[in-house]
């Protein structure tokens, strides 16, 4: 596209920069690691907008097509803006990255975990993200007896952990506690084993532990989130917009949806026995059934409001006010924040029956694609 506005526009500056990894942004801490076992340098966030401003610099008959990688380029001294852009390396007075401490290896598969039968996308069983909070909470908690979970903040998904007709051998690791006023937090991730000789990352998250929890905040519904009546029954919905099995159905009720977001009435879920041979605790953490269909929420929102169908890709923070879930239930709550064709944000806002926040859910982001709804079709044909 941009060798084709160049040539249509030539008194316009066109350039595509293919950029490589920034120190910023969604680069966190496990991907600065992968991108270090990779020998992938990461871009100063300086260096990064001289560069920007190096390649805007530029007359008419410049490269329409840039690429910028820290790994590829080399200093020049005689042009302090060059200089700066070309020789982008990580600050060599940078601490080092934590090194995290194995707490747990699991082998998965749909022996061990049927539940997985459940979770179908194009034809291969998925873990639920879900699922993974649960295992990185008990990651957190398995060094640190006595602390409770209070939450997981910057959760994110490298790569979901697909089963290809063989078993997959996953391990949890954790990092030391670190003290921060009344909780303590512990870096998380999820791994497998070596691709190309490096780590596979799939997932990680902050875990937040707390000798006790806090006490819920106020909660009111916003009159006009659940303005619309839902027409479409439970059972249309898992057969015609969810991919999810009979286990995974735990949406009871939509009461009601907008523009603005979804409130749906939840079931608990039945205990890790009934999802797992030898599950890791006898009780939940949390509720996983009841995140996974706040996720289902999300879907089915896109899909009334996009006519496209959306997987979860990021969530900035959970919070958990209790250690037992209501056993008849949660009413959950969607709002939405912002919503283009690609992408929505959300917070969702779980509620006992007597309206007291049992936990939250906020900056939940969703990828939107409608190539999505093919993966989707496979599993009602399967």
């Amino acid at each position: 596209i941009a060798q084709q506005e160049s040539l249509s526009r030539p008194d316009c500056k066109v350039v595509s920069i293919n950029w490589g990894p920034w120190d910023g942004g969604m680069v966190c801490a496990a991907l600065k690691r992968k991108f270090a076992k990779s020998g992938i340098e990461l871009i100063p966030l300086n260096a990064g907008a001289m560069c920007m401003l190096y390649e805007m610099q530029g007359d008419n008959n410049s490269p329409a097509e840039v690429v910028i990688s820290a790994n590829l380029i080399s200093p020049r001294a005689n042009n302090s803006v060059e200089t700066t852009c070309l020789a982008a390396r990580q600050s060599p007075g940078e601490p080092p990255d934590e090194k995290l401490s194995l707490t747990l290896k699991r082998e998965i598969d749909l022996d061990r975990y049927p539940i997985l039968e459940a979770h179908i996308l194009d034809g291969k069983p998925v873990v639920p993200f879900a699922l993974i909070t649960e295992w990185l909470a008990h990651g957190a908690l398995h060094e640190n007896p006595g602390l409770l979970l209070h939450g997981l903040d910057d959760m994110r998904i490298f790569h979901g952990i697909k089963l290809d007709g063989s078993k997959k051998v996953i391990r949890l690791l954790a990092g030391k506690p670190r003290k921060k006023e009344s909780i303590f937090e512990v870096n998380v991730e999820i791994r497998d084993g070596l691709q190309d000789g490096i780590d596979i990352i799939h997932y990680g998250a902050t875990a937040i532990l707390a000798d006790t929890l806090e006490a819920p905040p106020v909660f009111n519904i916003a009159e006009d989130i659940a303005s619309k009546p839902y027409a479409k029954s439970m059972d249309e919905i898992y057969e015609k917009i969810l991919f999810h099995g009979f286990e995974l159905r735990g949406l009871q009720e939509i009461m009601g949806y907008s523009s603005r977001g979804m409130v749906a009435r939840i079931s608990a879920a039945p205990s890790p026995a009934k999802w797992m041979k030898e599950p890791l605790r006898t009780k939940w953490i949390g509720d996983p059934l009841m995140l996974d269909s706040a996720f289902q929420m999300a879907l089915i929102w896109c899909f009334e409001e996009n006519s496209a169908v959306s997987l979860p890709s990021y969530s900035a923070s959970y919070r958990q006010y209790r250690t037992v879930f209501p056993a008849d239930g949660v009413t959950a709550v969607l709002e939405v924040k912002e919503a283009s064709r690609r992408k929505m944000k959300g917070d969702f806002t779980f509620l006992d029956s007597d309206g007291v926040v049992v936990a939250q859910l906020t900056g939940y982001e969703a990828v939107i694609d409608a190539s999505l709804s093919r993966a989707f079709k496979t599993r009602h044909a399967a």
